[in-house]
């Protein structure tokens, strides 16, 4: 049997740094790393060029914010479709090349001064495009980079990215805008692009997945198992219902540390940083401990927690109370996030993994369509008000699922090594 690319013969026993122990998945982590810390400037920058540089109100910051999520969200079954077809290594590439370019431009028209709203809704049109073409590319090409038997290894460390950079990356930010203005600071985002791309060059693939074509290729193949498989229709519905009710919260977060707490755009990095640093935790609690035979209850009740955190959160109007709450939000959603995905890797089947992670991939990115709902929601009942029912109906879908999901209550423990879906041969 052939060894997986950049990694040794495997044994039965997981690599001692787990997905760290294979080449090409470090190389693939650090252009990852690269690549979020820059987005960090994308998600502090944007909402606060709408909402502050050009003193608009929530509703536009969500219409913004709706504006890239929803070719995202179009285009996330195609894009997985396309990973099941195409190289997955060179269509992230170019999607992060091309990316690079746009954020370049953007800078230069924030620069120069000449930047309009129309500019901004369709620089994110084009820019939620490209990240789709990626998404579903980036967990379809895992298989390609380690073993199975290290995939919840590679998805903790994955999460683990994303967490870290939302305590790093909007600190800086913050720091960053206020210092020498919001259009130098997307020059990062930029330089951030073109390193991940390099990064992702330097990738030496020895072995492809298996490819879908003809019939076996078909476009909703993968909404198909997912809608006869109840446990992933339970795990990506609560996605799809976290992302849409209880997200809504971080488009809406710039009128929090503006408004309600009056911190500014450092406060604003603050508030993200310490959902963050909640996140990177919960992250590291389920590397260190997993979740062994409550895996289930893990996804349900980190959901649930999550929603009572944000719904906290909302009622808030002291900022050391706001930061508690967004850490314990942060904390829980580092559980559920994680445990949900690896379930997903481990049993999905090879020639569907970009299909179905396209559909799982589109549900990150609802929490926009929900800011723009809650944008417009409040401007007649406050922003307050708003999440707060956003994060109480997550609890409340939680908790639906707990007696109505049992192959998700009783999900059970799957060892990585008896999965049929190796990354190794």
């Amino acid at each position: 049997m052939a060894a997986s690319p950049g990694a040794a013969v495997p044994t039965k026993t997981e690599p001692r740094w787990g997905a760290f122990s294979y080449p090409n998945f470090r190389r693939f982590w650090f252009a990852s790393l690269a690549r979020v810390f820059a987005l960090q400037f994308r998600i502090i920058g944007i909402p606060w060029l709408v909402g502050v540089e050009l003193n608009l109100g929530p509703g536009w910051v969500g219409i913004v914010a709706l504006s890239a999520a929803l070719p995202t969200i179009a285009l996330s079954v195609p894009a997985g479709q396309l990973a099941d077809r195409l190289d997955n290594r060179r269509m992230i590439i170019w999607s992060n090349s091309v990316s690079g370019i746009f954020y370049l431009l953007l800078a230069v028209l924030i620069v120069f001064e000449i930047i309009d709203l129309w500019m901004v809704i369709a620089w994110s049109l084009i820019t939620g495009a490209l990240t789709a073409l990626s998404m579903p590319a980036q967990q379809a090409i895992l298989p390609q980079l380690i073993d199975m038997r290290s995939i919840a290894s590679a998805v903790a460390l994955n999460g683990l990215i994303w967490n870290s950079m939302r305590v790093i990356g909007p600190a800086i930010a913050g720091v960053v805008i206020a210092i020498v203005g919001i259009g130098q600071a997307f020059f990062v985002t930029t330089v951030g692009y073109a390193l991940a791309s390099v990064l992702l060059i330097s990738l030496k693939l020895a072995r492809p997945i298996p490819k879908a074509d003809g019939d076996s290729g078909k476009m909703l193949d993968g909404a198909r198992y997912i809608f006869r498989n109840r446990l992933f229709l339970a795990v990506i519905g609560l996605s799809f219902f976290t992302s849409v009710f209880g997200g809504s919260y971080q488009v809406l977060m710039v009128f929090f540390a503006n408004e309600i707490l009056g911190v500014g755009e450092v406060g604003f990095g603050l508030l993200e940083a310490a959902a963050g640093v909640g996140a990177i935790l919960g992250t590291l609690s389920i590397i260190k401990f997993g979740a062994g035979n409550y895996r289930g209850f893990a996804i349900l009740g980190g959901a649930a927690a999550f929603g009572i955190s944000v719904t906290a959160f909302a009622v808030s109007t002291f900022m050391p109370l706001s930061m508690i709450t967004l850490f314990s939000a942060g904390f829980a959603s580092g559980i559920y996030l994680n445990v949900g995905m690896t379930a997903l890797q481990l049993q999905v089947p090879d020639e569907l993994r970009g299909r179905v992670m396209g559909i799982w991939s589109m549900t990150w990115f609802l929490s926009s369509v929900g800011g723009f709902v809650a944008g417009m929601i409040a401007e007649l009942i406050g922003i307050q008000l708003t999440v707060a029912l956003g994060g109480l109906s997550v609890t409340g879908f939680a908790v639906l699922l707990f007696i109505l999901a049992a192959e998700l209550r009783s999900l059970p423990t799957t060892d990585p090594i008896a999965s049929t879906h190796s990354g190794a041969e």
